[in-house]
C-alpha cells in the first residue's frame, strides 16, 4: 500500500493537471467567441460616436493665451523665442503659476501642476492654453482638472506628446483640440506658421505628395489620435480613445519597431480599429534592430480595413510638426497624386 500510495498520488496530480489544462486550453480555442463577443458587447459597444463638435472661437490680435506645464520641467531660456513668437502675433501670454517650478524632472509637484493647469482654465478671458513642453506628467493630473468652465468658456488646448492624453480627454467630451507645436519646440518656420493658421481659424487644409505607403480612397470623420504610446497607455481609463467612425492620427519616437507593433496589436485587440474611416500616419522616428520596417508593421494593421491612409505626413515629433485640429470632422482624399487633408 505504501508503494502504491505514491502513484495514486502522482496520477491524481497529472490527472488533476491535466483536467485544468484542458479547461484552460477550451477557453483558449474559444477566446474569439467568449472573450472578444463580450468585450465588444459590454464594452465597445457601450462606447458611442462622439458627435458633439464645440469649436472654442478662434484667436484675434490682443487675445490672450496661456502657457501651461504639465509635463517635464522647462526654463525661461527654454521658451524665450517660442514666448516672443506668439506676441508677435498679437497675442497677450499668460504663464502658469507653475511654468518655471522644478521638482524632479517635473514641472512642480502634482500639486503645483494642477492648481497652475487650473487657473487658467478658470479664466475667462483666456482663449487658449499652449504647453510648454511634452515628456511625462498628463496622466498623473487628469483625473484631478477640472473642465467644466470650458462648458462657458471653451479654449483651444495645444500640444502633442504626452499632450496627447488631455487631447483624448477633451475630444471624447466632444471639443476641439489642436494637435501641433508646443512653445517650447517653435523653430520651424512652417510648423509655427500653421499653428497660427490654426489658432486664427485660417487653416484649410495639409497636402502631400501621394507615396507608395499611401493608400488610395476618401473618406469624412471625425479625427482623433496623436502620440501612439499615450493611447496606449490611456487604453482602459477612464480617459480610453473613442475612435469610434472616426479618422485616426498616429506618430511615435524613441520606440522600437517592436513596440510599435505592440501597441497596435493593442488597439487592434481592443476593437479601436474597428470602424475606422481612414488613418493618417505620422513621423514616426523609431528604432528596427531586428524587427520588420515600420510601414510594414502598419500596413500589417490597417491595410485589410480598405480605408485610405495618408502616410508621411509632418506631424509628430520632428522638426517640422504641422497643425491639425484633433475632435473636428474632416475629410481626407488620397489621389494617385496628392493627398490631403481638409478642414
Amino acid at each position: 500500500m505504501k508503494r502504491i500510495l505514491p502513484f495514486l498520488l502522482i496520477l491524481t496530480a497529472v490527472c488533476g493537471c491535466k483536467k485544468e489544462y484542458n479547461y484552460y486550453n477550451t477557453y483558449v480555442t474559444n477566446v474569439d467567441s467568449i472573450y472578444t463577443s463580450y468585450y465588444y458587447q459590454t464594452v465597445l459597444n457601450n462606447q458611442q460616436e462622439v458627435t458633439d463638435d464645440i469649436r472654442p472661437d478662434y484667436l484675434k490680435a490682443g487675445d490672450t493665451v496661456g502657457v501651461f506645464a504639465l509635463s517635464n520641467a522647462v526654463t525661461q531660456s527654454d521658451l524665450a523665442n517660442g514666448i516672443a513668437k506668439l506676441k508677435s502675433w498679437g497675442l497677450v501670454v499668460v504663464e502658469a503659476s507653475n511654468l518655471y517650478n522644478k521638482d524632479g524632472r517635473y514641472a512642480g509637484t502634482m500639486s503645483e501642476r494642477i492648481d497652475g493647469f487650473q487657473k487658467l482654465i478658470d479664466n475667462p478671458n483666456i482663449k487658449a492654453l499652449i504647453a510648454a513642453r511634452g515628456g511625462y506628467g498628463v496622466a498623473q493630473v487628469l483625473s484631478y482638472i477640472d473642465f467644466s468652465p470650458m462648458k462657458s468658456h471653451p479654449k483651444w488646448i495645444v500640444g502633442y506628446s504626452d499632450v496627447t492624453g488631455m487631447h483624448i480627454a477633451l475630444n471624447n467630451m466632444g471639443y476641439e483640440t489642436i494637435h501641433g507645436p508646443m512653445v517650447k519646440t517653435f523653430g520651424d518656420n512652417d510648423s509655427d506658421e500653421s499653428l497660427r493658421k490654426a489658432l486664427f481659424g485660417e487653416l484649410k487644409n495639409h497636402s502631400i505628395k501621394t507615396n507608395t505607403n499611401c493608400v488610395q480612397g476618401k473618406a469624412e470623420g471625425r479625427l482623433v489620435g496623436g502620440n501612439l504610446s499615450l493611447m496606449y497607455s490611456m487604453g482602459g481609463t477612464l480617459f480610453d480613445l473613442n475612435a469610434k467612425n472616426a479618422i485616426l492620427l498616429i506618430e511615435d519616437t524613441g520606440e522600437a519597431n517592436y513596440a510599435i507593433d505592440r501597441m497596435l496589436a493593442n488597439l487592434k485587440l481592443s476593437g479601436k480599429l474597428d470602424g475606422l474611416k481612414g488613418v493618417i500616419v505620422g513621423d514616426f522616428s523609431t528604432s528596427q534592430g531586428n524587427d520588420r520596417p515600420i510601414d510594414e508593421i502598419i500596413h500589417n494593421y490597417f491595410d485589410d480595413l480598405n480605408i485610405p491612409i495618408i502616410y508621411g505626413m509632418n506631424m509628430g515629433h520632428e522638426d517640422k510638426n504641422l497643425a491639425t485640429y484633433l475632435g473636428r470632422t474632416i475629410s481626407i482624399d488620397v489621389s494617385e497624386s496628392t493627398a490631403t487633408i481638409t478642414y
